[in-house]
């Protein structure tokens, strides 16, 4: 027994030590994703994503928007799609018409008002700072074919840690409880270990459906068989991720697994080092 557990404990830490900052990087990027809505205010200006003062009819036609966008802001070259109010991945009041610029490479982004048609601003979203977040959540700033690969394999590692944490860490007879909390008076190594302990113990269930639907959405075509549509099972995926099917509480659920994959990382890292270096002591110690 105390052979496997060796073995859980050695694949524990290698798999943390080997894509763990890669994981804080995707947990931390994954948590500021959740205020991608008040990023976005911050960045282009809370007037250009709420509607004109007034009253509103019905909303137009989305040829009617497409037309307004293109009027408007002859910079967008060619017009890819036209996102409803509060449907799209950005969150506006007003619809979103997204394209490609004429002049430089990039997404243009048209903001229409619903039900007049009025041009409400317009930017380019790859010149965000929310974009770059993006691009690390999504690619670690890489190359798209080798970045979203990465990320794959930072899933599947995060599921084998998580796994094989929770056999090294599952107390048997012991309290539950007690051994996912803090306990009163403990300092130094014993309380990285608690810290450690709580945070993967009280988020292992959602941190699992997070790394698993991430990975699935990192590179959804190799996990359906031929002939299937990935993006008809993205919907569903994307939810998983995002909120855990559990809508705006999920979200904020979301939002602290993020958080704590730098906790486990840093706190792991520490637990790591602190051994490494007593083992070493007690080498010296005994060669002395």
């Amino acid at each position: 027994m105390a052979r496997l557990r060796d073995i859980w404990l050695g694949l524990h830490r290698w798999l943390a030590l080997s894509l763990g900052l890669l994981l804080a990087l995707l947990g931390l990027s994954g948590s500021l994703l959740e205020l991608k809505g008040p990023i976005l205010r911050w960045e282009v200006g809370a007037p250009m994503l709420q509607l004109a003062p007034g009253a509103h009819g019905a909303l137009l036609e989305q040829s009617a928007w497409i037309s307004a966008a293109s009027s408007a802001y002859p910079q967008l070259q060619k017009v890819f799609g036209a996102a409803p109010p509060r449907q799209g991945f950005l969150e506006s009041d007003n619809v979103i018409v997204f394209g490609a610029l004429k002049e430089r490479p990039g997404t243009g982004i048209a903001m229409i008002d619903p039900y007049t048609g009025e041009p409400r601003g317009f930017f380019v979203f790859d010149d965000l700072w929310l974009a770059r977040l993006v691009a690390l959540h999504r690619s670690l700033l890489l190359p798209q074919a080798s970045g979203s690969t990465l990320v794959l394999l930072c899933g599947l590692v995060l599921l084998g840690s998580l796994g094989s944490g929770l056999y090294l860490w599952w107390p048997g007879r012991r309290s539950w409880w007690k051994a996912a909390s803090l306990r009163p008076g403990s300092q130094g190594t014993r309380r990285l270990r608690e810290w450690h302990n709580l945070a993967a113990a009280w988020l292992c269930l959602p941190l699992l459906l997070i790394a698993g639907s991430g990975a699935w959405l990192a590179r959804p075509e190799l996990f359906t068989w031929p002939g299937a549509q990935p993006m008809a099972l993205k919907p569903l995926f994307s939810a998983a991720h995002g909120h855990l099917l559990l809508g705006a509480p999920g979200a904020w659920l979301g939002f602290a697994c993020g958080l704590a994959l730098p906790l486990l990382y840093i706190t792991g890292l520490l637990l790591w080092w602190r051994k490494r270096v007593a083992r070493r002591a007690v080498q010296s110690f005994k060669e002395t």
